[in-house]
């Protein structure tokens, strides 16, 4: 997978946008169960694709779609032109199954784009590789967002399929003017089977501002979903978190849970303190109107940026450097802002992140004055007002001598060297010792987890594992001493559940390559050995690097307990 680093110039509106409005809509609405209703209830194609006889969301108004995302402080939109069901919301010259055959007979993305171009609200459109309607669509069994059933009608093709995918995203890119972004969602294929070089370099060739997700494999952002990702952010890559403001769904739920206005506005600033987007969901009604419930939290979050938004807006993030998880940074040229997401208990706080004391502070709300005292190192800013001036969170804004007012984030520290004594007993490099590099799809990260003695099938004391849907991009490395030059012999502790086995891995070091598959165990804390093969290490210091190969998918789920050296 390649994501740039840097994003390009006629691109730097996103960065600068931080706050989207993301809209999951098609005929799932009409059920009121999610838009994954099809899939999770097995719903016959035949049986779904009759919905569209009665799709007529005669209430649609695409200015007010607009004007609602503008009140909620959104400066972009990404609304679904096509989901996994296969049902198009615009007027496609490729299918009959499209939004133009149904009652309500309009295009309503070509309605949308028209009332964004007019408000000068940016838009990106949400596209769908996965297609559960597409007879072409090559469906594998167990695969995630593949359907676990034929039918006689399938013709799988392929070549096919991608001839119909690519031509629909042109279609997105040529009909309707300037657009900014396509969003993809097929992270079970790998960049190879989505062609995603290819239509990224299309796609930028036909709308040279848009911004391209990373779930094609080849793109300009890492898209986590539920999730707020600092990692990719931290190290120079630009993140989208994505949230629903619905805990169940991301299309129309009736009756669902609904998160609370503070909790996303925490996750919004958690993601601009990280120097990322936050993109957040609401589902419209069968009618084409936006949920009422859903949108009065959003609308919270624009009353909360009328006020804050100096400090958020055009910002960069200062991922790393925040003073504590309640206490983050965002900044302009010579303005730092400091985002307290919970009340301090005294009239004052304590910044140890700063090179100096700041020429000025004042809350950004009132525009109260605050006093500024330097010792020990560190800065006080005092007379903070006994109540909070506003709900959820508030913000000091702070102005410096020169741009430079943060100290530097410190390197993380490198795994510890693992003792590894020729001749004698066995070593076993565990998951605590690994160094995890790289990121997946949708910006995740290797990760060492505890596996509680429940989820044992033998029950024994807890053990940690690297558990995680890796990619071939991302490794995990171990650093081992030997007193002498020898020959090991080497086996890796592996679980992986069906379908994930078959997958292929390697085990590299001093410039040898072991090759493995990864087993088909009972369960993801079935533990199995897998006999490698043996590596002679040098005397002196080795890296040791555990990475897959040939996934069967864009990525697999595997766990590693460990890699045994078992002196010959």
């Amino acid at each position: 997978m390649i994501i740039k680093r840097h994003l390009d110039a006629n691109q730097q509106w996103f960065p600068e946008a931080r706050f989207g409005m993301f809209i999951h809509f098609g005929l799932y609405a009409l059920l009121g169960r999610g838009e994954w209703v099809m899939y999770h209830e097995d719903i016959p194609r035949e049986e779904y694709s009759k919905l569209a006889r009665r799709f007529n969301p005669h209430r649609f108004d695409a200015d007010e779609w607009v004007a609602s995302a503008q009140r909620c402080g959104c400066r972009y939109m990404t609304v679904t032109a096509k989901h996994h069901d296969g049902f198009c919301l615009f007027d496609s010259a490729l299918t009959d199954y499209k939004i133009t055959n149904t009652p309500f007979g309009r295009d309503l993305i070509g309605e949308l784009i028209a009332a964004c171009q007019r408000a000068g609200m940016r838009i990106c459109l949400y596209y769908s590789q996965p297609d559960w309607h597409h007879r072409s669509f090559v469906h594998r069994p167990q695969a995630f967002k593949d359907l676990q059933y034929s039918r006689p009608d399938d013709e799988p093709n392929w070549p096919a399929f991608l001839e119909y995918y690519i031509g629909q995203v042109r279609e997105l890119c040529t009909n309707y003017g300037p657009i900014d972004g396509i969003w993809f969602d097929g992270v079970q294929r790998t960049e190879q089977e989505w062609q995603g070089r290819r239509v990224y370099e299309m796609i930028r060739k036909l709308q040279p501002g848009a911004i391209v997700n990373d779930r094609a494999g080849h793109g300009d952002i890492f898209t986590p979903e539920r999730s707020l990702s600092h990692l990719p952010a931290a190290a120079g890559y630009m993140v989208e978190a994505c949230q629903s403001v619905a805990h169940g769904a991301w299309g129309y739920q009736q009756d669902t849970a609904l998160y609370s206005s503070e909790n996303l506005l925490h996750s919004m600033l958690k993601m601009a303190a990280a120097n990322g987007n936050y993109l957040l969901n609401v589902g419209p009604k069968p009618d084409g109107t936006l949920p009422q419930d859903w949108l009065a939290r959003m609308a919270d979050m624009g009353d909360w940026l009328a006020e804050h938004g100096k400090g958020i807006f055009g910002t960069q993030g200062c991922p790393l450097q925040e003073e504590s998880p309640t206490m983050l940074y965002t900044r302009q040229g010579q303005r730092l802002y400091l985002h307290l997401l919970a009340w301090p208990e005294s009239d004052r706080v304590t910044l140890a992140n700063l090179k100096a004391a700041p020429k000025s502070a004042r809350m950004l709300k009132t525009g109260q004055r605050l006093q500024v005292v330097a010792q020990d190192g560190k800065v006080e800013l005092r007379g903070l007002p006994a109540l909070a001036p506003s709900w959820g969170a508030n913000v000091i804004e702070m102005t410096f001598a020169a741009e430079s007012m943060l100290r530097p984030v410190p390197r993380p520290q490198a795994a510890g060297v693992t003792p590894c004594v020729t001749g004698l007993a066995a070593v076993s490099l565990t998951p605590d010792e690994a160094t995890l590099k790289g990121f997946g799809f949708k910006g995740s990260v290797l990760r060492t987890q505890t596996l509680k003695p429940a989820e044992m099938e033998v029950v024994r004391p807890a053990e940690t594992a690297i558990g995680a849907y890796w990619t071939p991009e991302q490794t995990a490395e171990w650093r081992v001493q030997c007193d002498r030059a020898g020959t090991f012999r080497v086996a890796v502790e592996m679980a992986a559940p069906e379908p994930f086995d078959g997958t292929g891995f390697v085990v590299e070091a001093a410039g040898q390559k072991l090759a493995g598959v990864v087993p088909a165990t009972a369960g993801h804390c079935d533990f199995v050995p897998v006999e490698v093969g043996e590596l002679r290490l040098p005397h002196g210091e080795t890296v040791i690097r555990l990475r897959p190969t040939r996934p069967k998918y864009a990525f697999y789920f595997a766990q590693v307990r460990g890699v045994r050296l078992q002196p010959v």
